[in-house]
Order: C-alpha cells, then sequence, then structure tokens
C-alpha cells in the first residue's frame, strides 16, 4: 500500500516537473496588452512609410538614370 502511495507521488512529481520544462522552453501564449498592440501598430505603419520612400527613391534614381 506505501509503495502505490509513493508511485502515486513520483508520478504526479514528475508530472509537476515535465510541465514546469515545457513552459520554460516554449511558454505558453499570452495576449498582448492594449499599449503592446499599439505599439505594433506603430511600428508596421513606420516600417510601410519606410518601405514606400525607399520605393518612391528607387523609381526616382532609375527614371533619372535613364535619361
Amino acid at each position: 500500500m506505501s509503495t502505490a502511495i509513493l508511485l502515486l507521488l513520483v508520478l504526479i512529481g514528475s508530472i509537476l516537473i515535465t510541465k514546469y520544462v515545457a513552459n520554460k522552453i516554449d511558454p505558453p501564449f499570452i495576449a498582448p496588452t492594449s499599449e503592446q498592440k499599439e505599439e505594433i501598430a506603430r511600428m508596421a505603419k513606420a516600417a510601410a512609410v519606410a518601405v514606400a520612400y525607399r520605393t518612391i527613391k528607387r523609381r526616382a534614381q532609375e527614371t533619372n538614370s535613364e535619361t
């Protein structure tokens, strides 16, 4: 009887340790806060503006080099 209880405790302990290690390796998804969402949106807009600027600048250089 005591062996069965001991084995059960070892099993429960190993499950808990496995869960802890798994969460440290690959943490569960945590939804971003509203501030983080706003920051992501600002960064996306800045990236879009930068890409548009570089594209316009490159096309202007190509146009100038052709003439």
